[in-house]
């Protein structure tokens, strides 16, 4: 079955209504100070942002304003309420390959987020799909897709196929394939990459890269065109863990098109930030039990960027 039928075309920046940032701090976490606590656990923001907005009063602990300097213990509740703010421009559409009454499968283009986090609150795929009919107002994505990744993902609509359905990625029973292009001619017509994928250190950021005592990944890489400085992949991951086509196409000696984060070797570029886009990677095709029946769907969608 092909993907098709699009929803809006798009491309603009967001004002959201603001947010309200809830935290309860762990056991683990007592005797941290409350400026350190919000710098680290709240990435979106820089030391300086949150110094300010302690020295304006705007942090609370149990309902009372609370100092950068003071000390939290477990139990308490924290709360900063962010005034809204203008999102980055990003792609304000998708497109519906399959729905029925428990499950959505959509087609996110590239720049969009799947769920709200750091800039992203209203401008994700998440508010797109259940602010545009009634019916999809719980809808929730069973699986992520990169914010630079584009192609199709499942969302269960139904109590039911939610639980179903993240019981199958869970347990790698869906079988996806991914279309890619990457650097020059290193790959051979077939490749099988295990390296174990774990996290390091990257600026203020911990980032998914090959690392010895990650966890055990697995990729099948098959070259489908060979051109002038680059090769057409597909890809299969087995696991799913984050980024695992673009560390194992990188670690292969084959890193994406326009990747700007993962370099040689599977491991992020020592000047990179962690940009979401400039790479070629497309979900490219899908099989999986549909949760009400136990049939197989199978969907495929080809990229835009795909000659």
């Amino acid at each position: 079955m092909d993907a098709a039928r699009s929803v809006g075309e798009a491309l603009h920046e967001v004002r959201n209504q603001g947010f309200v940032y809830r935290a309860v701090v762990a056991p683990a976490e007592a005797g941290e100070g409350a400026l350190e606590f919000h710098v680290r656990r709240f990435r979106h923001s820089t030391r300086e942002e949150w110094r300010a907005r302690f020295a304006a009063g705007a942090i609370r602990r149990n309902g009372v304003v609370v100092g950068e300097d003071e000390v939290l213990a477990s139990g308490d509740k924290l709360e900063f309420r962010r005034e809204p703010w203008d999102e980055p421009e990003v792609p304000q559409h998708f497109g519906v390959a399959f729905e029925d009454e428990d499950v959505l499968v959509v087609l996110k283009p590239a720049g969009l987020q799947v769920l709200p986090a750091g800039p992203f609150h209203t401008s994700t795929l998440l508010e797109l799909v259940r602010a545009s009919a009634p019916e999809r107002a719980t809808a929730a994505p069973a699986h992520r897709l990169g914010r630079g990744t584009s192609g199709l993902i499942v969302l269960g609509k139904s109590a039911r196929a939610r639980t179903s359905l993240a019981h199958d990625f869970r347990t790698f029973a869906v079988q996806k394939t991914y279309l890619a292009w990457a650097e020059g001619h290193a790959l051979p017509d077939s490749i099988h990459a295990r390296q174990p994928i774990g996290t390091r250190p990257h600026g203020p950021l911990e980032l998914a890269c090959v690392e010895p005592d990650g966890q055990p990944s697995f990729t099948r890489l098959r070259v489908l065109r060979r051109e002038p400085g680059r090769m057409l992949i597909a890809a299969q991951p087995i696991t799913g863990r984050a980024n695992q086509i673009r560390i194992h196409a990188a670690a292969c000696g084959a890193p994406l098109v326009g990747d700007p984060l993962y370099g040689p070797g599977g491991v992020p570029k020592s000047n990179a930030t962690a940009a979401a886009g400039g790479y070629f990677l497309h979900a490219a095709a899908l099989s999986f039990r549909h949760p009400a029946d136990g049939r197989w769907l199978k969907l495929r969608a080809r990229p835009e960027w795909l000659p």
